[in-house]
C-alpha cells in the first residue's frame, strides 16, 4: 500500500506550513529517514524526512503553497505499487424548494447572521480575555484586526478598535462628541503611498518566515512601548578570561569560546537579580519567570530565528559554549525542531560580527526585554591618569516600559557591566 506523505504538525499550535521545495525529484528513489522536502513553520524552515523507502510519486505541493497540517502532498511507492485513486465526492441529493421559499430562507439566515455579534467570532484567534471583552461590549471579533501572532486578537486590539459610546443627550444640554481612539498604524496603509518611479528588479512575496517575522515584530513595536538604554563596557578582563579558558574549554568541549557565550553567561547570571527583565505580560498580569530560557538571535538565509538555551541559569560557561554551538550549527543547516525555537524569556542579538557598533532591537514577544550587542572596538579611554586603548563594547537594553522603568533597566545594565568587567566568577 502506498505510503502517504503529509505536512507534519511539528508543534501544538501549528495549523499550516509554507512549502519551500522538494529535495527529491518526482520519480526519484528515497530511503526512510532521508530529507524529503522543506516547509516553513512559524519559527524556521524545517526538513521533513521520508516516512518510507521507495519512489516519490504524486507530488502536488509547490513552492510557497500554504498547506494545512496532515494534508497529503505525495506518496512513497514500493516496487509494483501504483498511485491510489482519490474517491469521488458523493453527490448531494437535490431538494426541491420553491424559489420564493429559497429567497425567504436566505434572507432569514442573512438577518440572523447580521444580528449575532458572535456569529463569526468563534473561529477567530483571540485570547480568553479578548473574547470576554468582545462579548461584553457586543463587538464582532471578525471585524477587529489582530496584531498578535497569526492575527491573534489581544485586549489591546479591542481597546484600540473600540469606538467611544455616544453620551445620552438631554434636552437643552450640549454634549461634545468624544474623540475616537486611534488604533495602531497598519501595514496596509503603505498601499496608499506611491511607489518610486524606478525599474523593478524583482518582486518577492512577503510570505513564510519573513511574513511571520514582520507580523510579530510589528505587533511588538506597536503594542510594547520600548525604552532603550545604552552603556559602554570595558572588555579587557573578558578578553583575558577568554584567552585563559580558550584551550582548556576547547579540549573539554571541542569548541572555541566566543564572546557571545561569555556575554550570555553574564546575562543569565545578572537576570536572576533583575526579574522584571525576565518576564512576560499576559492578560493583565506580569509573569516573572524563574528559569532563564535564553534566546540567541541568529541570521539564516536572510531570515531571523531565535534558538533557545533552556534553563541557561543552571549551565556553566562550557555548557553554554557547547549548546550554543550545537543550536546555531543546526539552525544554519535547518535541523532545529520547532520546540528548540520557542519559549525564550530573554533574547541576545549580537551584530558585532558585521561591524555594527551600536543599535536598538525590537523586543521578541512575549518577552519583556532584549539585549543588543555591538562590535568590540579598541578605544582611547582614561585609566589611572593616562590615556590607554581598551577593548570597549556598547550594550543596549531594550525593555517593555509597561513592565520596567528606566531605573530598573539602568540597574540591570550597570550590574551586567560590573560582571563583564570582572568576569572570573563566570567560569
Amino acid at each position: 500500500m502506498a505510503t502517504e506523505v503529509i505536512v507534519p504538525k511539528v508543534d501544538m499550535v501549528m495549523e499550516t506550513g509554507t512549502f519551500v521545495e522538494w529535495l527529491v525529484k518526482e520519480g526519484g528513489q528515497v530511503n526512510k529517514g532521508d530529507p524529503l522536502f522543506v516547509i516553513i513553520t512559524e519559527k524556521a524552515a524545517i526538513e521533513v524526512e521520508s516516512p518510507a523507502d521507495g519512489i516519490l510519486a504524486g507530488a502536488t505541493a509547490k513552492s510557497d503553497d500554504v498547506i494545512p497540517v496532515t494534508e497529503v502532498i505525495g506518496y512513497i511507492l514500493a516496487p509494483g505499487e501504483v498511485l491510489p485513486t482519490k474517491a469521488s465526492p458523493k453527490p448531494v441529493a437535490a431538494i426541491s424548494t420553491p424559489p420564493t421559499a429559497k429567497v425567504e430562507k436566505t434572507m432569514e439566515l442573512a438577518t440572523v447572521v447580521a444580528e449575532s455579534p458572535s456569529s463569526k467570532s468563534d473561529n477567530v484567534r483571540a485570547t480568553p480575555v479578548a473574547r470576554r471583552m468582545a462579548e461584553k461590549m457586543g463587538v464582532n471579533l471578525s471585524q477587529i484586526p489582530g496584531r498578535g501572532p497569526r492575527g491573534r486578537i489581544h485586549k489591546a486590539d479591542i481597546l484600540a478598535f473600540q469606538k467611544p459610546l455616544s453620551p445620552v443627550a438631554h434636552p437643552g444640554v450640549s454634549v461634545a462628541e468624544p474623540a475616537p481612539i486611534a488604533s495602531a498604524p497598519s501595514a496596509s496603509l503603505s498601499g496608499s503611498i506611491p511607489l518610486p518611479d524606478a525599474r523593478q528588479k524583482k518582486v518577492i512575496p512577503l510570505a513564510g518566515t519573513r511574513k511571520i517575522i514582520s507580523e510579530r515584530l510589528t505587533y511588538s513595536a506597536f503594542t510594547a512601548p520600548h525604552i532603550n538604554l545604552s552603556l559602554r563596557v570595558d572588555m579587557t578582563e573578558a578578553v583575558r578570561l577568554r584567552e585563559q579558558v580558550l584551550e582548556p574549554l576547547k579540549a573539554q568541549t571541542g569548541q572555541k569560546v566566543s564572546f557571545t557565550a561569555i556575554i550570555a553567561r553574564a546575562v543569565v547570571t545578572v537576570l536572576q537579580r533583575h526579574p522584571y527583565l525576565n518576564a512576560s505580560l499576559a492578560d493583565g498580569n506580569i509573569i516573572l519567570w524563574d528559569d532563564v530560557h535564553l534566546g540567541i538571535a541568529t541570521s539564516v538565509e536572510e531570515n531571523l530565528i531565535v534558538p533557545v538555551i533552556r534553563e541557561a541559569q543552571s549551565r556553566t560557561l562550557g555548557q553554554i559554549v557547547t549548546t550554543l554551538t550545537d543550536l546555531t550549527d543546526r539552525a544554519r543547516n535547518r535541523r532545529l525542531t520547532s520546540a528548540e525555537m520557542m519559549g525564550s524569556t530573554f533574547t541576545i542579538s549580537n551584530l558585532g560580527m558585521y561591524g555594527i557598533e551600536s543599535f536598538t532591537a525590537i523586543i521578541n514577544p512575549p518577552e519583556s526585554a532584549i539585549l543588543a550587542v555591538g562590535r568590540m572596538v579598541d578605544t582611547p579611554v582614561a585609566h589611572e591618569g593616562q590615556i590607554v586603548l581598551r577593548p570597549m563594547i556598547e550594550l543596549t537594553a531594550c525593555a517593555d516600559h509597561r513592565i520596567s522603568d528606566g531605573a530598573t533597566v539602568a540597574r540591570f545594565l550597570a550590574d551586567l557591566k560590573a560582571v563583564l568587567e570582572n568576569p572570573y566568577l563566570l567560569i
